[in-house]
């Protein structure tokens, strides 16, 4: 069988780093191609034979002044796939070429921009629209100035596949087929930490409103100064800039320490040295950093978002905040450090739940949906070695 994952790009980025493992899981059994649409790049070893870019490049001046005219028309709301069609194009051409039998869709802006389209001129190939944003985010914020183009193209996706309970329920308000899939840890590690150090890991991107470091600065003046957050980040433009005057402005007295991007062995260290993870996010889906962070034997300190919530079990798993309290983030975080016995409790809660996140559990759950997604569509598959 050919599968076509579509996506904005597959450099760094969670959603871009778990749709490149899980195809290459799905390698092993069917064939499986990649498209970018907008950034070239191949920062995650997909085969190169594999890895398709579109490559030309777009008249951002124009284009943005287009969908300026158009806000004013339609009372502030545009229609995105208006300014992809060399795009649309593309990818149906690949779809023809390689004898695409199955899509998916990463991402909310994947959706909207090509289910529509593809289920027009493909209507047998099951299209499934992976979304792995909150709901809260992408309906409130991600798709503010596009909202009819997003639900069009979760309307029009066979499948939608969602990270939590709470998208499930949003989603199934437009899709009668709607299915939670986790993402997976994304490594195996053996090793966990011994929660003896005076250090608070945090990894994220040095997006300041969205991952709340406006909020992390404010916990870290409120933590004794003895212990320090290490802050791993991925960071562009101008944000560690943005992020240095904030640490100048608020006066942390250097306990935060950025020590930027981390992977690999580098990031798994970054875990293990420390005895505490935290994240002052507002929003997040289901945050790959958390099981990262559990999978190496951390205690969770977070904002109670919807991806918290999801991976923390509600509160038994790791402890939840009321969303950018920093006082009571800063309590329960020195309620840890005060009280080695009960790190060490939430250490095991933290390992009991990166279980239910390992990814042979989690390819299954893709091969099944692949298999009975496509037999709905008409597309008999051959057994899995699973199987």
């Amino acid at each position: 069988m050919n599968i076509c994952i579509v996506g904005p790009s597959f450099g760094y980025g969670g959603a871009n780093m778990v749709a490149s493992r899980i195809g290459k899981e799905l390698s092993r059994y069917h064939n499986v191609y990649y498209y970018s649409f907008r950034f070239e790049g191949n920062y995650l070893d997909i085969p190169e034979e594999s890895l398709f870019f579109y490559k030309k490049k777009r008249n951002g001046v124009i284009e943005k002044a287009k969908k300026a005219w158009e806000l004013l028309r339609n009372s502030g709301e545009f229609t995105p796939d208006k300014y992809v069609k060399a795009e649309i194009s593309y990818l149906s051409n690949l779809i023809s070429e390689k004898k695409i039998d199955f899509v998916i869709l990463n991402s909310f802006n994947s959706a909207t921009l090509f289910a529509k389209a593809l289920k027009e001129r493909f209507p047998d190939i099951p299209v499934v629209s992976w979304m792995h944003e909150s709901v809260e985010h992408s309906f409130n914020i991600l798709t503010k100035r596009y909202p009819k183009a997003f639900i069009d193209g979760i309307r029009c996706s066979d499948t939608i596949v969602c990270l939590t309970k709470q998208d499930y329920e949003k989603f199934t308000q437009y899709n009668d087929n709607v299915e939670i899939i986790y993402n997976p840890v994304s490594f195996e590690n053996e090793e966990v930490s011994d929660l003896t150090t005076d250090t608070i890991s945090f990894v994220t991107r040095l997006d300041i409103k969205t991952k709340g470091l406006d909020v992390l600065v404010k916990v870290a003046n409120r933590l004794p100064k003895k212990w320090s957050i290490e802050l791993a980040a991925n960071s562009r433009d101008n944000q560690l800039q943005l992020f240095q005057k904030l640490l100048d402005k608020e006066n942390t007295e250097n306990n935060i320490h950025f020590v930027g991007p981390k992977k690999g062995q580098e990031l798994i260290n970054h875990y293990l040295n420390s005895s505490i993870f935290i994240s002052t996010s507002r929003f997040e889906a289901l945050p790959l950093v958390f099981l990262e962070a559990m999978s190496c034997g951390l205690p969770i300190v977070s904002f109670d978002h919807s991806g918290a919530k999801e991976i923390l079990g509600n509160g038994k798993y790791g402890i939840l905040v009321p969303r950018m309290d920093d006082e009571k983030m800063a309590l329960e975080i020195e309620r840890l450090i005060k009280n080695t016995s009960l790190r060490q409790e939430y250490q095991q809660l933290s390992l009991e739940r990166a279980e239910d996140f390992r990814l042979d559990k989690i390819l299954n759950q893709w091969l099944t949906l692949i298999e009975n997604r496509g037999e709905k569509n008409g597309i008999h598959l051959r057994k899995t070695e699973q199987d």
